[in-house]
């Protein structure tokens, strides 16, 4: 009996491999022709996906296959990749698509980006600079595949029922009226909350008054999110009334909610920045990566981001509410782009970002700073402003109340003492002082309010 068990069990292995062979029963697993990792929306993904694959069959004459890898936001992809190039010269992927300039620098810094060079007349279309920032790298290290920009999403509704204008300025957020009604993210995960909170400090007369406008806005907050994209979700379900947001986040859960929301670009204080695509160090696949770079500033692709989906030349299925940066996508989609993007060459901001000190600031001292000031002390923080409020404002308390500690007390000072922080340990010992610093302050301010 095991006998005859054995021939059976071995004529179906047979078969199974005779099978597999010929094509039937087990597939064999396909290859990528290009491996990307992508902070970008599914939707995002494929809507370039269908496109760039129509695009090089056009082209080239042949399908392409694409694996995405999705790991998490921007700070989640960086970090992601660091650790892969810890192990071994090659990531085993091709291109970092999205993720924000300062994480796309830091690589570049790390020697962890190859250089590219565009077509003559795709480098042309793409603007240098956007409001003094700049949008490409000088080798082609990285190029800014899209554009960014940051305002406040409002839930429209709620601040009617509460009697509460609409935010147009930073300064509205860190109101009084605000207290306990707005959300901001976590700077310590978030890329893009670092940005945003670079952008509020660069916006104010000096580093005093944009940092102590910044603390207000943390006081005022219900909550601190993980995400970027949290802080969008929190103000479209109601939780609270207003926070700061990317665009394109915006933009899209405007769509969906209809006129219950609205966003505020704040005139005179919003600089456009890079959203990049770079070819990674050891690309297993060097020139179709190549490939899906020169597609993605082609006019066709740009044009991808900003119009309705269905429409000619559009996304197929998923409205991707984008800023492309090629100037002449804006003239030839005039009147046709999804609404609320702006033209950044007309819009005149007025505002030209510090891209040396926005560096240092977003990479290294706005992720500790904000944990040691707001997060680790959440409940002190709110409460020493609420107890300032309840007082009356008096001009001690507000002078306690945004003062820093000695190592930050200039805009100077603070740079010196950002670059610090490259070094592990003595990162500690300086934000374990930060810890202590700002929660005896703002126990001192409770206590004095009460006298």
């Amino acid at each position: 009996m095991d006998a005859v068990r054995r021939i059976g069990l071995a004529a179906l292995a047979g078969a199974l491999a005779t099978m597999a062979l010929a094509g039937g029963g087990c597939k064999k697993k396909v290859e990528a022709d290009l491996v990307l990792v992508s902070p970008h929306s599914k939707q995002i993904e494929e809507e370039f996906e269908r496109d760039f694959r129509a695009w090089h069959q056009e082209k080239f004459g042949a399908d392409v296959r694409l694996r995405w890898m999705d790991v998490g936001g921007s700070t989640t992809c960086t970090q992601y990749l660091i650790r892969r190039y810890g192990r071994s010269d090659t990531s085993g992927i091709d291109l970092y698509f999205g993720g924000g300039g300062p994480d796309h620098k830091l690589l570049t810094a790390r020697g962890l980006t190859e250089p590219v060079t565009l077509p003559k007349d795709l480098l042309a279309a793409v603007p240098e600079t956007i409001t003094g920032v700049k949008q490409y790298d000088a080798q082609g290290r990285w190029y800014g595949a899209a554009i960014s920009c940051f305002g406040i999403l409002y839930n429209a509704k709620l601040l009617k029922d509460h009697n509460i204008p609409v935010p147009k300025t930073w300064a509205d957020l860190a109101a009084p009226a605000m207290f306990g009604r707005i959300a901001a993210a976590d700077a310590t995960n978030s890329g893009s909350a670092r940005a945003a909170y670079e952008m509020i400090i660069q916006s104010a007369a000096n580093w005093q008054v944009g940092w102590e406008r910044l603390l207000k806005i943390f006081a005022n907050c219900k909550r601190f999110t993980g995400g970027a994209s949290e802080v969008v979700r929190d103000v479209a379900n109601g939780e609270v009334l207003a926070g700061a947001a990317i665009d394109f986040y915006a933009y899209g859960q405007i769509a969906l909610s209809g006129d219950v929301l609205g966003f505020t670009l704040v005139r005179g204080t919003t600089a456009f920045t890079p959203d990049p695509i770079c070819l990674l160090k050891g690309a297993p696949h060097p020139e179709m990566a190549k490939r899906f770079m020169e597609y993605v500033f082609t006019a066709r692709a740009q044009k991808l981001w900003c119009l309705p989906a269905g429409s000619d030349g559009g996304p197929q299925t998923h409205a991707l509410y984008r800023q492309p940066i090629r100037r002449d996508v804006y003239a030839t989609c005039a009147g046709r782009m999804l609404p609320g993007l702006v033209d950044p060459f007309e819009y005149a901001p007025n505002f030209h970002l510090d891209e040396a000190k926005a560096a240092v600031r977003i990479s290294r001292l706005l992720g500790p700073l904000m944990k040691a000031a707001a997060k680790d002390s959440r409940t002190q923080l709110s409460a020493a402003y609420k107890a300032i409020l309840d007082a009356g404002s008096p001009a001690d308390l507000r002078r306690q109340f945004a003062a820093l500690p000695p190592d930050l007390a200039s805009e100077d000072i603070a740079l010196k003492t950002a670059k610090r922080l490259a070094d592990p340990a003595e990162a500690d010992e300086i934000t374990a002082k930060w810890q202590r610093y700002f929660r005896t302050k703002y126990e001192d301010i409770i206590a004095k309010a009460k006298k």
